[in-house]
């Protein structure tokens, strides 16, 4: 997929899928929140359309994603294998997310030493 990107079909629909499934939320979800048609988030998600850049950012917005990690098998630049595991960290409880970074925190203590 990474050999002729200038070539290549853009199709984000299966990585748009799989973040709004790991998020836990419905087409009908996501269309009522972004204010749009339940068809028209089912279209992106099987590439029968692009959406535009603003439901783009809208999207990327609502899964707390960046366009580069949604595009990132289409852009010349070198992203985190690690951020597929980030998806869903905004829906972690506080104690979830406080075990998280003091986590980091420690590791990266570590490094120092």
């Amino acid at each position: 997929m990474k050999n002729n990107k200038m070539s290549e079909k853009i199709m984000i629909g299966k990585t748009m899928q799989n973040i709004r499934k790991s998020l836990g939320f419905t087409q009908e979800q996501v269309a009522e929140k972004l204010y749009l048609a339940p068809r028209y988030i089912s279209d992106i998600e099987r590439d029968k359309t692009k959406g535009s850049i603003d439901t783009l950012i809208k999207l990327c917005n609502l899964y707390h994603v960046t366009p580069t990690f949604v595009l990132k098998d289409y852009l010349n630049t070198a992203q985190l294998d690690f951020d597929d595991k980030l998806i869903g960290f905004t829906n972690l409880t506080s104690n979830e997310k406080d075990i998280i970074i003091k986590l980091i925190e420690f590791m990266n203590s570590q490094k120092n030493k």
